[in-house]
């Protein structure tokens, strides 16, 4: 049976509605269920960010109301936790902050319904705005001070928001219904790193570090990146070095498990222009050498 807000009492409405309308016949019908699944993700991921404009100690959870066919829909209720609070007033701040995320929900989907990914930097920052003059009209801090979320920040949203929309295709949509109106997108490509830092890159800083690199996993076919292990952490990488990766793809340059390599790295960092990180980027220039059983603990991992 479909549900009507209409029909039901205020303390049984949910808060609002994600909507999936898909082509009827689909191949792939396990997309659209992780399509669903994936948005509801990233909403979640979006409010924790939306709400900190308000107040730090506030989480939003989540609660699902009801799932109809036919078209796919979720009914959500929006329930908000906080630990006790001098910042926020004595009055009912639920409702007005409850408020705040569907509408800033609806905004986020609809800018990316209307610009299909990242317009510009200006756009984003318009975009920002709008949250933050939303999070004001919540009145619910006893002193104006409000912070504003970042574009960056807001930009790794919409970007995690566009993954379940590029498993649609154009004549697909996912879409948010409520008392504050309907918003809609369309199934369009991801939103990348790269579209990120088109819009928001400021400056870039290259560094030649020299490290030692313990071995995990050598690439072999020349396409892919090496997997190493550097300061208990795992390092990703490529080689750059075409003269040392002759000697290695000849049999030349041997490595065995436990072996490490001393290399020259590039690392690139991009900067928004509100100087955040936007992205960390790092290439071997240069191998120097092989270090023979540097962490016999550790065997090379080696493709099937």
């Amino acid at each position: 049976m479909e549900i009507q807000l209409s029909d039901l009492r205020p303390d049984q409405r949910p808060d609002f509605c994600v909507k999936v309308d898909f082509e009827k016949g689909s191949r792939s019908p396990e997309k659209i269920l992780n399509s669903m699944a994936q948005f509801v993700e990233a909403i979640q991921s979006l409010d924790l960010l939306l709400v900190q404009s308000v107040d730090s100690k506030i989480k939003p959870v989540l609660l699902l109301e009801e799932i109809e066919s036919g078209s796919v829909k979720v009914w959500l209720k929006q329930f908000l936790e906080a630990v006790d609070d001098d910042a926020l007033k004595a009055l009912d701040w639920k409702p007005a902050v409850g408020k705040y995320l569907v509408k800033a929900k609806h905004r986020t989907l609809g800018y990316l319904g209307e610009n299909k990914g990242l317009d510009s930097s200006e756009g984003l920052h318009r975009l920002t705005a709008e949250l933050h003059q939303m999070a004001q009209e919540t009145d619910a801090r006893k002193m104006p001070a409000y912070r504003p979320v970042s574009p960056s920040d807001m930009a790794a949203q919409l970007k995690r928001i566009s993954e379940p929309l590029s498993l649609l295709s154009v004549n697909e949509s996912i879409s948010i219904e409520s008392d504050e109106g309907d918003s809609t997108a369309h199934g369009t490509p991801s939103i990348t790193q790269e579209d990120i830092a088109n819009v928001l890159a400021g400056d870039s800083i290259t560094n030649e570090v020299e490290k030692i690199l313990i071995v995990r996993k050598p690439d072999f076919l020349g396409d892919t990146q090496w997997d190493f292990r550097h300061e208990k952490k795992r390092f990703t990488a490529r080689i750059d070095d075409t003269d040392w990766l002759a000697e290695f793809r000849s049999g030349e340059a041997v490595i065995r498990p436990g072996d490490a390599l001393r290399v020259k790295t590039l690392e690139t960092i991009t900067y928004g222009k509100d100087g955040e990180v936007l992205s960390e980027e790092s290439s071997i220039a240069k191998v120097i050498g092989v270090i023979r059983e540097f962490a016999p603990q550790l065997p090379i991992e080696w493709d099937a």
